[in-house]
């Protein structure tokens, strides 16, 4: 750097840089700057002043309360009398009323503007909007001509920034040779001049008064006497909120209270675009004159005296003078002509080992901070696996400090990897690391080479997998065990049975279903119910010892499985045990120091070297017997050849339902699903419904297994599937929800003719539906293999899949991954009530972050309150269903559902 410069060159570089700036200033490239500058000092001068407005809130407790929403015009007029009585001087009321509700309740509120008008100002919102989303046009909307000659129409249209925030109110607006006044204008008495909003004023400044505890008559009249009344909307769900500087998000009421409350005091003015224009050339001249003439380390020092000159002067203003400064633009015109004249006096040879340095030294820094704060752990070793750097997070993952790790063989903490550090691999692995305190731990490796001058850098980077794997454990718990007892799940003791059954000849299943329980429940609560579940799982495991394993397969329904064992040789005695040991009292919590004393019936299936048996099949004939022997009021039955007669009377639905599939005497509802990130509709369930001709409605379930067992579920499927497809040109004409979703049985997965017809179906469609296939977990269990080479036929066909009643039955991570789902869809065991339980709370949010980890939304079905709702959509859960929003409708109702659902949401959000 040379002080003998020519000041001719310095001249030409501040000019220069004065120049661009100018350029910049006009294109507004500083407007975001200067609002965020303000913002700054405006935040650390707001404070609570005197107002003499207080605002009514329409808030979430109102209308919870009240319970609907828009809400009935006698409310408001009974607000109207209350406030008349307490003696106020005026009121604002910022609820649209420009379109007629009944005539009675428009009459209703008539009267009470009309009399509340005789002591009172009464002003109503008048307001322009877009014509819809597509057309543009402007159209007014104002009060009714009904409360015309009682109120006074006002402005209430606010229009934000450049930077979507809501900072500048203005007077009013024209339309059709008529002035409308801005509401706060009207309410400060300030008819004449637009203002800047003051964010000083603190919101607190204003008294806030509950909407609902006014009309029942909780509020002091002489907090409302003589002053200034705003009625409008605070509660969230209702939308009336518009982004503001310093406090983010504020109600539209709150708002117009901070401009009214302004213009009372004033009002906030900002220097004009001439006199900003003045600062900065005169900013530009002085800087150029003085920064020529002094050296880089004086410029410096009158730079930072400047910007705080600068900035306090801005505050100053601010404070006492209710005037906004611009002061980044000066400041920036200063700093630049600081730059040019320094670089300007710096020769090319100068400049460049100058520039060298600045980006080796910030390079340098930057290596530093990225391995310094990185959250995974860095180790950089040479050539023989020594240690040559580590970062924090390799230190707290190794349980060593720097000096301790620096020098040692990396081989010593990754005892399992090669000894060639330059045969490992590029991609990453899972081994083991040794921690200080010799304790090994799961990782992820991941090695980088890096060829320097010298010799070859390696680095590994290490994630700490504790607590995947760990996570990993327990998802798999709770997909393998019942989350209430604690033992095995139908699809755990499956698989066990399944591979008990490839090594084993011999074997008996024995269910145990506790009699009257849902008396049980009834008389004494749920939670005396699950408490008794509980403990007779317990009594069954300590009862079964090494003989089996015990697990539940249904609500009051449990399973023993002796794998090897004889029945003949003692398994008689052994259910004998079984049921004197559950008809022994049990003293429970919350059954009123009573001690309960049951029965149970049991049923046993028993597999012979001579019969091929499965897992379903056991549990099925098992089942059998257990109903057979409830029948005969036996409490123990084992199933025989008898007993398959009794199975025979299933055969009577099988011509049933042929007939009616080729009759149409079924029919098909709809249970709507929302979106819960923005509540709009988001589809549908397709669900089949029987009714006979007698009257009779055919249970699902029985349906389902009678048309499996038949070989009709590819016949019924495909008329479920014609059905939705013939009422297409309908659906789309109702503007019905695209998203259907259908019910597939497993073993449609079986039957490639049946899939390729079922492609050929779809591939009718005229494109309005967007179907998804649901399949539960255990079903997918059958025969995964064939199962995901036909899933993934329809999938690409255009199908989407989801896993249904997740959490019920099989759940492996690794098959979901493969699967290709979309969608996982939590049981509504875990959904409903959720909000009072906390294990349903921990499995559902580790189930949405597993499903999102994977790229699949989640679905929840069984939401039947609001507090289900809520917590879902904190969790994140992408879409709800459940009785919350309707039951199983026709199509018809379902239109009629869709209108309603729109027309409240777009009240909503209007309001």
């Amino acid at each position: 750097m040379s002080s003998a410069a020519p000041p001719v060159k310095a001249y030409l570089a501040a000019i220069l840089v004065g120049c661009v700036v100018l350029l910049l200033w006009f294109a507004g490239a500083f407007e975001r700057a200067e609002n965020n500058l303000r913002d700054r000092y405006v935040s650390a001068l707001v404070k609570a002043v005197h107002s003499e407005f207080v605002i009514v809130e329409i808030d979430a407790t109102s209308i919870g309360k009240i319970g609907r929403w828009p809400w009935s015009r006698e409310l408001y007029a009974e607000a109207a009398d209350v406030l008349g009585k307490a003696e106020i001087r005026s009121l604002s009321i910022d609820i649209d009323l420009s379109a007629r509700a009944l005539k009675e309740d428009d009459e209703v509120l008539d009267v009470a503007l009309e009399r509340l008008s005789r002591h009172a100002e009464i002003r109503l919102p008048t307001f322009l909007q877009h014509s819809s989303l597509t057309n543009r046009a402007l159209i007014l909307r104002s009060p009714l001509e009904d409360f015309a000659d009682s109120v006074e129409s006002v402005s209430v249209n606010m229009q934000p920034e450049r930077d979507g925030l809501v900072r500048f109110l203005t007077m009013g607006f024209r339309w059709e040779g008529r002035f409308y006044p801005s509401a706060w204008n009207v309410m400060a008495g300030n008819l004449t001049q637009a203002t800047w909003i003051d964010f000083s004023i603190a919101p607190e400044s204003f008294t806030y008064v509950s909407f609902v505890d006014l009309v029942d008559e909780k509020v002091d009249p002489a907090l409302l006497r003589g002053r200034d009344i705003i009625i409008g909307s605070t509660a969230i769900e209702l939308g009336d909120t518009l982004a503001v500087p310093v406090y983010q998000v504020l109600p539209g009421v709150v708002i117009q209270a901070l401009g009214a409350e302004t213009l009372k005091r004033g009002g906030l003015y900002r220097l004009g675009d001439t006199m900003n224009f003045l600062l900065v050339i005169f900013s530009w001249i002085i800087a150029a004159l003085t920064l020529v003439r002094l050296s880089w380390q004086r410029s410096l020092q009158l730079l930072l005296g400047l910007g705080l000159v600068f900035v306090g002067g801005a505050i100053v203003s601010y404070k006492y003078a209710a005037l906004m400064i611009d002061v980044v633009t000066p400041l920036l015109m200063w700093l630049s002509v600081f730059v040019g004249v320094n670089i300007a006096r710096l020769d090319a040879e100068s400049v460049e080992r100058l520039w060298l340095q600045i980006s080796l030294r910030d390079n340098q820094k930057l290596l530093d901070l990225i391995v310094g704060t990185a959250n995974d752990s860095i180790i950089c070793v040479n050539a023989g696996g020594i240690i040559t750097r580590v970062n924090p997070a390799a230190q707290q993952l190794c349980q060593s400090d720097e000096r301790s790790l620096l020098g040692t063989s990396i081989f010593h903490s990754l005892p399992a990897v090669t000894r060639d550090i330059a045969r490992l691999p590029t991609q990453p692995f899972d081994t083991l690391l040794v921690q200080a305190s010799s304790i090994s731990i799961p990782v992820q490796a991941t090695v980088s080479r890096v060829d320097l001058s010298s010799e070859p850098l390696f680095t590994l980077l290490l994630r700490d997998m504790r607590e995947r794997v760990a996570r990993e454990q327990f998802l798999q718990y709770q997909a393998d065990h019942d989350k209430l007892t604690g033992l095995l799940n139908r699809a755990a003791l499956f698989r066990q049975m399944d591979r008990d059954l490839e090594v084993q000849q011999s074997g008996f299943l024995v269910t145990v279903d506790i009699d009257y329980f849902r008396e049980v429940n009834d008389t004494y609560g749920h939670i005396v119910g699950d408490s008794l579940l509980y403990v007779v799982g317990q009594r069954l495991v300590d009862q079964t010892a090494t003989m089996g394993i015990v697990a539940r397969v249904g609500g009051n329904d449990f399973a023993i499985w002796c794998a090897g064992a004889d029945f003949a040789q003692g398994g008689e005695t052994f259910c004998q045990s079984l049921l004197d040991m559950l008809e022994s009292k049990f003293e429970l919590d919350g059954s009123q120091g009573m001690a309960l004393s049951i029965s149970a019936t049991v049923g046993i299936s028993e597999k012979t070297p001579r019969e091929r048996e499965d897992a379903e099949s056991l549990l099925r004939k098992a089942g059998d017997a257990l109903l057979m022997a409830r029948r005969a009021g036996h409490a123990m039955r084992r199933y025989s050849d008898v007993d398959q007669q009794a199975a025979s009377r299933r055969l009577e639905l099988v011509p049933a339902i042929r007939t009616a599939i080729l009759q149409n005497e079924m029919k098909l509802v709809y249970q709507p699903k929302v979106d819960l990130h923005s509540f709009d509709i988001y589809g549908t369930e397709a669900l089949l419904r029987w009714p006979r001709k007698n009257g009779a409605v055919v249970g699902v379930d029985t349906l389902i297994e009678v048309a499996e067992n038949s070989r009709q579920i590819a016949p019924l499927t495909a008329w479920v599937v014609e059905s939705i497809l013939a009422n297409e040109a309908e659906w789309e004409r109702a503007s019905l929800p695209r998203h259907i979703a259908i019910n597939l049985s497993a073993r449609l997965f079986v039957e490639k003719n049946f899939i390729a017809g079922l492609k050929d179906l779809l591939a009718s469609s005229s494109g309005y539906y967007q179907f998804e296939m649901e399949m539960t977990e255990t079903a997918l269990a059958a025969n995964p293999q064939q199962a995901l080479g036909l899933i993934t036929e329809l999938l690409d066909s255009g199908m989407s899949l989801a896993i249904d009643d997740y959490g019920t039955g099989y759940s492996s991570l690794a098959y979901l991954r493969d699967l290709r789902a979309n969608v996982l869809k939590i049981d509504k065991s875990f959904i409903t009530g959720i909000d009072k339980r906390e294990e349903s709370q921990v499995i559902v949010q580790s189930t949405i972050r597993m499903a999102h980890d994977l790229g699949l939304k989640v679905v929840a079905e069984g939401i039947e309150t609001m507090a289900d709702q809520a917590f879902l959509c904190r969790a994140g859960c992408d879409i709800g269903q459940g009785y919350f929003y309707g039951r199983p409708m026709t199509q018809a109702d379902l239109a009629i559902w869709c209108d309603h659902w729109r027309q409240r949401d777009r009240i909503a959000r209007q309001g």
